[in-house]
C-alpha cells in the first residue's frame, strides 16, 4: 500500500515538473512571446478605442469648461499617439500583412491616423488645409473611424472563434445599440432639459426598432446633437448593426470567414453565399441614393417660411427622408407632419414621404431584383441581344410582395377616404383628401408619422388600421408586422385547401412547405403576442380604454409608431413592456427561439400518419 502511494507521489511530482518545465520553456519560444505581445497590443488598443469614443461623447455631450475640454483633448491625443504607434509597428514589422494583403478600409484608417499625427506635429500654419487637419473635428473624425472599424473587426473575430448563433448575435447587437443610445440620450447636450432614463431607453428602443413611438416631443425636448444621435440610431436600426460591422470587417481584413459570411447571410436573408457581399453593398447603395434624392425632393417642396435658415431646412429634409425610408416616423418639427404650415402647403411633400415609406416597406430584395432586370434590359438594348433580358426574371417573392402591397395600399386608400370623408378629412378639398387617404393608407404598415389625429378615427378606420399594422411591410424591409409575404402565403395556402390542391402555388411556381409552415408560425406567434402584451398593459393601466391599449400594443409590436396619444401617460412598467414588444417586433420572437434551440438535424424516419379532426 505504502509503495503504491509512494509511486503515485513520484508520478505527480514528475507531472508537475514536466508541466512547469514546459511552461518555462514557452517563455524562451519567440513565437509565444510575439503572440503574447500581439494579444497585449490588441487589448490595449481596444481599451484606447473605448476610451476615445467615451472621450468624444463627453466632449460633445457634456457641459464642459475650458479646462475640461483641454483635459479631454489631451486624452484624445494620447489615444491618437497609441494608434499611431500600432500603425508604425505594423508598417515596420508586418508591412505585407497589414498594408498589402489587408482590406482598403484598414489602409484608409491607418493613413488617416498617420496624417492626423503628422498634422499635429507640424507647427501652426495659415494654410487652410493644414488648419483643418489640425482641428478638433478632424481629430474626432479620425478617432471615431479608427475605433469603430477596429472594434467591429475584433467583435466579429471573437464571434467567429466562439461560433455564436447568428440569430442570437443579431438580437444582441440590437440590444447593445439600444443601451448605447439610451446613455447618449442622457447626456446634457442631447436634450433641452433633463429626462428620465426610462424615457431615454424607450426612445432609443423606438429608434433602433424603427418604430416612432415617443413619450416626449422630439422637436422641443431634443437638441440638434440629440437629433444626430437619433438619426444614427434610426439608420443603424433600419439596416442592422450586423450589416455595418460585417462590411467594416470585410473591407478591414480584406476577406471574410465562412462564419462571417453565414452571419451576414442570416442578417440580410440572402439566398446564397455568393450574393452576400453584393447584397450588403446594394443595400447601402440604395439607402444612400434613395435618402439623398428624397432629401432633395423634400427640401424643394417644404415651405421656406417654416424654417429660420436654409441650414434648418436642410436638416429637416435629411432627417425626414431618413426617417421615412427607414420607416421610423420621428419628426423634428412641432406637431409632426400634422403641422398646419405643412398641411396648408404643397401636398407634394406628403406624396414624397409616401413614396419613401413605400420603398422602405417593400424591401431590398425587390429593389435589387428590379435593378437586375433593368440592367438586363439596358444591356439587351445596347448589345441588341435578348439573352441579357432573359437571364434575369422577376421572381415569385417580388411578384407576391408588389401585388400584395399595391392591393393593400389601394384598398386602404379607398376605405380611409370613405370612413374619414366627414371625419378627420372634413374641410379638405377633394385632391387633398385623396392624397391624405393615400398617405394614411401607407402609414399603418410602416411608419409612425401622423398628418391627422388617430384618436379621432372612426371605429371602422381603427379596425382597418389595426389590420394594416398586423400585416406590415415586406420581409427584409424596414417595416414591421407579420409581412405581406406571410399574408400572401397564408391566403394561397387557404386557396389550395379550398380548391383541393395539395400545395399552394402562384405564377406557375409551387410554394415550399417550409415557407407555409413558417408563415403560419409567424401569424400564430404574432397573434399570441398581441394578446399577451394587451393583457399586461390592461393590468398595468386599468384606467385606460381597451381601444387605446390594443392600438398602442399593435403599434409597438409591429413597429409602426402610431398612437392614440397615451404614450406619455404610461407608467414606467408599461413603457418597458412596450420596449419589449418593440424589440420582439423588430428582431422576431421566432428568430430568437430558433437561436436558442439551434438548428435541428432533419430525421429521415417519420412517425405513422394519422388524421386529426378539423371542422
Amino acid at each position: 500500500m505504502n509503495s503504491k502511494l509512494s509511486q503515485l507521489e513520484k508520478n505527480i511530482k514528475r507531472s508537475l515538473w514536466r508541466h512547469s518545465h514546459e511552461q518555462i520553456s514557452k517563455f524562451h519560444d519567440p513565437s509565444f512571446i510575439l503572440k503574447a505581445i500581439r494579444i497585449s497590443c490588441i487589448a490595449i488598443t481596444i481599451f484606447f478605442c473605448i476610451g476615445a469614443l467615451v472621450g468624444i461623447a463627453s466632449l460633445y455631450g457634456l457641459n464642459t469648461t475650458a479646462k475640461d475640454v483641454n483635459r479631454i483633448l489631451i486624452c484624445l491625443h494620447i489615444c491618437l499617439a497609441w494608434f499611431s504607434f500600432i500603425v508604425v509597428l505594423a508598417l515596420i514589422f508586418d508591412f505585407k500583412r497589414y498594408f498589402i494583403k489587408s482590406g482598403w478600409l484598414r489602409i484608409a484608417v491607418n493613413v488617416l491616423v498617420l496624417v492626423c499625427l503628422i498634422a499635429f506635429l507640424i507647427p501652426d500654419s495659415k494654410n487652410h488645409i493644414l488648419e483643418y487637419l489640425q482641428s478638433e473635428d478632424f481629430l474626432t473624425f479620425t478617432l471615431i473611424s479608427y475605433s469603430i472599424i477596429f472594434l467591429s473587426a475584433k467583435c466579429l473575430e471573437l464571434a467567429d472563434r466562439k461560433k455564436t448563433n447568428p440569430s442570437l448575435l443579431l438580437a444582441s447587437s440590437f440590444l447593445f445599440v439600444i443601451l448605447i443610445g439610451s446613455f447618449l440620450f442622457m447626456l446634457p447636450k442631447s436634450t433641452t432639459a433633463p429626462i428620465s432614463y426610462t424615457d431615454a431607453f424607450f426612445i432609443a428602443t423606438s429608434a433602433v426598432c424603427v418604430t416612432g413611438l415617443s413619450p416626449l416631443d422630439i422637436s422641443t425636448m431634443f437638441t440638434p446633437f440629440g437629433w444626430l444621435i437619433l438619426s444614427i440610431l434610426i439608420q443603424v436600426g433600419g439596416l442592422g448593426l450586423i450589416a455595418f460591422t460585417s462590411v467594416f470587417s470585410i473591407f478591414y481584413s480584406g476577406s471574410a470567414s465562412i462564419y462571417n459570411q453565414l452571419l451576414i447571410r442570416d442578417a440580410i436573408y440572402s439566398k446564397s453565399m455568393d450574393a452576400v457581399l453584393p447584397t450588403v453593398l446594394y443595400m447601402l447603395g440604395f439607402t444612400l441614393v434613395i435618402e439623398s434624392l428624397g432629401a432633395f425632393a423634400i427640401y424643394m417642396s417644404v415651405p421656406s417660411e417654416l424654417f429660420a435658415s436654409p441650414h434648418d431646412r436642410l436638416i429637416f429634409s435629411i432627417f425626414h427622408s431618413m426617417s421615412a425610408f427607414c420607416n421610423a416616423g420621428f419628426s423634428t418639427i412641432k406637431d409632426g407632419l400634422s403641422n398646419p404650415a405643412l398641411m396648408l402647403g404643397s401636398q407634394s411633400f406628403y406624396l414624397e414621404i409616401s413614396f419613401l415609406m413605400f420603398l422602405g416597406s417593400i424591401g431590398f430584395p425587390i429593389l435589387i431584383n428590379y435593378k437586375d432586370k433593368l440592367v438586363g434590359k439596358i444591356k439587351g438594348t445596347i448589345w441588341k441581344d435578348k439573352r441579357f433580358e432573359s437571364k434575369v426574371r422577376v421572381d415569385l417573392n417580388t411578384r407576391l410582395v408588389l401585388i400584395s402591397s399595391l392591393v393593400l395600399v389601394a384598398l386602404g386608400t379607398i376605405f380611409f377616404f370613405i370612413f374619414e370623408y366627414n371625419g378627420t378629412l372634413k374641410g379638405m378639398d377633394f385632391s387633398t383628401k385623396v392624397i391624405q387617404s393615400l398617405f394614411n393608407a401607407i402609414l399603418p404598415r410602416t411608419t409612425g408619422f401622423a398628418s391627422v389625429n388617430p384618436a379621432e378615427f372612426a371605429v371602422p378606420t381603427v379596425l382597418m388600421v389595426c389590420l394594416l399594422m398586423w400585416v406590415g411591410g415586406s420581409s427584409q424591409s424596414m417595416a414591421g408586422g407579420v409581412k405581406v409575404n406571410t399574408l400572401a402565403v397564408i391566403l394561397l395556402s387557404l386557396k389550395a385547401t379550398i380548391t383541393g390542391h395539395k400545395e399552394p402555388s402562384a405564377f406557375n411556381r409551387t410554394i415550399s412547405a417550409s415557407a407555409v409552415n413558417r408563415a403560419y408560425s409567424v401569424a400564430v406567434i404574432s397573434t399570441l403576442l398581441v394578446f399577451f402584451f394587451t393583457f399586461v398593459l390592461l393590468f398595468l393601466e386599468p384606467q385606460m380604454s381597451f381601444k387605446d391599449i390594443i392600438f398602442e400594443v399593435m403599434s409597438a409590436l409591429f413597429t409602426v409608431g402610431s398612437s392614440m396619444g397615451i404614450t406619455a401617460e404610461l407608467s414606467s412598467a408599461s413603457k418597458y413592456t412596450l420596449c419589449m414588444a418593440m424589440f420582439l417586433g423588430r428582431v422576431g420572437l421566432l428568430s430568437i427561439l430558433m437561436g436558442f434551440l439551434g438548428a435541428q438535424k432533419e430525421i429521415d424516419s417519420t412517425y405513422p400518419t394519422e388524421n386529426v379532426i378539423i371542422s
